[in-house]
C-alpha cells in the first residue's frame, strides 16, 4: 500500500490550491492508495471550518483520505477546544502544526498543553520542519527529548534546504531522537534519504509529497529510484505510516 503522508487541501491564504477530485485522479495515475490531508492557512485565519472540510472529505472518501487537523496555538482555549473536536469528534489520526505560518517557535511554552494532550492520546504530531528560529532541527530535537513519548513527524527531514551545517543538525536530531520520523517532501538530496535508511533505519522514514508545494510525481520518483532494496522502499512508501497511524489496507 502506498500512502502520501503530506498533502494540503482546499485554498490557501498564500495562493496555493488543491482540488479534491483532481487530487484523487492524480493519486490514481501514480498508484497512490491513500493520502493524509490537512488544511492550508485559510483567508479568515480560523481553522475550524478548514478542519470540518477535511472531516467531510474523509467521510466522503474513507478509503482514500486520512485526516490530520490543524490549530493555531495563539487561540489558547479555543485551540484546545478544537483539538478535542479534531480527535474525539472527527476521529482524525494526527495533528499538523506550521510554526512559521502561525508564527510561534516549536519550543514555545504556549505549546505545552497541546504537546501534553498529544502525548496523552498517543497520536502523532507533524511539524513543518527546517524553518530557522521556528522549527530548526535543534528545536525539534529539544521538543522530542522533552516529550520522549510524543511521536513527531518532521517534514522535509526537519531541514528544508538539506545542506550545510543544518543538514548535520537534522541528521543528529534524527539519530538521537527515536520518537521522530523523517518525512521526505522536498528532500532533493536522494543520497541523504539513502544514507538515513542506514543511520536511523528505513522504519522511521515516511514518503510525503508536500502537495501542492512540491510536485507529487517527482517526490514519489525520488523514493522509487533510490539505491535501496525493495523492502526498504515498501516500508517508506506506506508500511511505516500505516503502522504509525494504525490504518489498514
Amino acid at each position: 500500500m502506498v500512502i502520501d503522508s503530506h498533502i494540503h487541501i482546499g485554498i490557501s491564504l498564500f495562493g496555493k490550491e488543491t482540488e479534491p477530485r483532481q487530487l484523487i485522479r492524480d493519486m490514481d495515475g501514480l498508484g497512490i492508495d491513500k493520502a493524509i490531508i490537512m488544511p492550508f492557512k485559510p483567508f479568515n485565519y480560523h481553522f475550524e471550518p478548514e478542519n470540518f472540510l477535511i472531516f467531510d472529505l474523509v467521510k466522503q472518501n474513507p478509503h482514500r483520505f486520512i485526516g490530520f487537523g490543524r490549530i493555531d496555538p495563539w487561540r489558547k482555549e479555543m485551540a484546545l477546544m478544537e483539538l478535542e473536536r479534531i480527535f474525539y469528534q472527527y476521529k482524525f489520526k494526527g495533528l499538523f502544526l506550521h510554526p512559521v505560518e502561525e508564527h510561534f517557535q516549536i519550543t514555545d511554552e504556549i505549546l505545552k498543553p497541546i504537546l501534553e494532550f498529544m502525548v496523552k492520546i498517543e497520536k502523532p504530531l507533524m511539524i513543518s520542519g527546517g524553518h530557522v528560529r521556528f522549527s530548526h532541527p535543534r528545536q525539534i530535537q529539544y521538543v522530542a527529548e522533552k516529550y520522549p513519548r510524543l511521536k513527531i513527524i518532521a517534514t522535509s527531514g526537519g531541514q528544508i534546504n538539506i545542506c550545510g551545517l543544518s543538514m548535520e543538525d537534522a541528521e543528529e536530531m534524527l539519530r538521537k531522537c527515536p520518537n521522530v520520523y523523517m518525512e521526505t517532501s522536498g528532500i532533493y538530496r536522494r543520497d541523504f534519504i539513502e544514507k538515513m535508511t542506514e543511520v536511523i533505519g528505513a522504519e522511521r522514514i515516511l514518503f510525503g509529497s508536500g502537495t501542492p508545494y512540491f510536485q507529487q510525481d517527482m517526490e514519489m520518483e525520488r523514493i522509487r529510484t533510490a539505491e535501496m532494496d525493495d523492502g526498504k522502499k515498501k516500508k517508506i512508501m506506506g508500511d511505516n505510516l500505516a503502522r504509525l497511524i494504525e490504518v489498514g489496507g
